[in-house]
């Protein structure tokens, strides 16, 4: 089901600064990572990079649940908890993750495959203390608003289609935070049909 993209832009970032089990990785790197998910049912989001890499504003941040390392973390554990309860499933949720960075807003982009079509910017403010537990939620919230309209919009990939009966937001999961430079931002994401939240 999946595909992927890949671009000439990955000299400008040495694949030791990137996480080693990114969709998004595999596009600014020779090679696409191969997948390291437990769940058999869980896959990346194919995605497209949205600009050429400028100089990345910092390094990708993952999202990890102490117990699953490199599994991502449920977007809708980012709208149903409290910061105080992500605190104690999210590795590194207390972490100021944009502090050395100079950015007061980010632009993130989902470039899903077949919703190119959809208005996929979104943009929210942030600080030098806005911590990892904040970000994963701002994303969560943005990630939201992208599948109620994209559930109210046709797609071109049938596979990879958002609505009832087909991909809901309760079944994603963020992977990872890229930066494309200029506050620029892609996520990385994985769907699991068969989402786990009450394990963690």
């Amino acid at each position: 089901m999946a595909s992927y993209y890949s671009t000439s832009v990955h000299t400008l970032v040495h694949p030791s600064q990137l996480s080693s089990y990114s969709s998004l990785a595999g596009a600014l790197t020779p090679a696409t990572p191969t997948s390291q998910f437990i769940s058999s049912s869980r896959e990346r989001v194919p995605q497209s990079v949205c600009k050429n890499v400028s100089e990345p504003v910092f390094l990708p941040i993952s999202f990890d649940y102490f117990s699953q390392a490199r599994q991502g973390v449920a977007l809708r554990d980012f709208t149903v908890k409290s910061q105080s309860a992500l605190n104690n499933l999210l590795s590194g949720a207390n972490e100021p993750v944009l502090i050395n960075t100079g950015i007061h807003k980010i632009d993130l982009r989902i470039m899903w495959l077949g919703y190119e079509h959809v208005d996929c910017s979104f943009s929210f403010p942030v600080t030098r203390a806005t911590t990892k537990g904040q970000l994963g939620s701002a994303i969560a919230k943005q990630f939201r608003r992208f599948c109620d309209k994209a559930a109210s919009s046709s797609t071109t990939v049938h596979d990879w289609r958002i609505g009832p009966n087909a991909i809901t937001f309760d079944q994603l999961y963020l992977v990872a935070l890229y930066s494309f430079g200029d506050g620029v931002c892609q996520a990385d994401i994985a769907v699991d049909p068969a989402p786990t939240h009450g394990e963690h």
